[in-house]
C-alpha cells in the first residue's frame, strides 16, 4: 500500500495531517450530535474538553488505521 506524502490541489501541497484533522473534527461533530440526541451529553462536566478529547481519539485512530501522516 502506498502512503501519500502530501496531498496536491493544483499547485498547492497539503500535509496528510490536514486531512486527518478535518476527518477527525467531522467525526467528532457527528459523535457529539449522537451524544446530544441520546442525552448522554448531560452527564459531561466539561463539554469543550470532551470534544477535544474525542477529536484527539479520532486523530489517533485515523492515523493508526486509515491515513498515516
Amino acid at each position: 500500500m502506498t502512503v501519500p506524502h502530501e496531498l496536491a490541489w493544483g499547485d498547492v501541497y497539503f500535509s496528510p495531517f490536514l486531512s486527518v484533522i478535518v476527518l477527525a473534527v467531522i467525526a467528532s461533530w457527528i459523535t457529539v450530535l449522537v451524544m446530544n440526541k441520546i442525552r448522554l451529553s448531560r452527564l459531561i462536566a466539561f463539554p469543550s474538553l470532551t470534544f477535544i478529547a474525542i477529536t484527539v481519539f479520532y486523530v489517533i485512530a485515523i492515523d493508526a488505521f486509515y491515513i498515516r501522516f
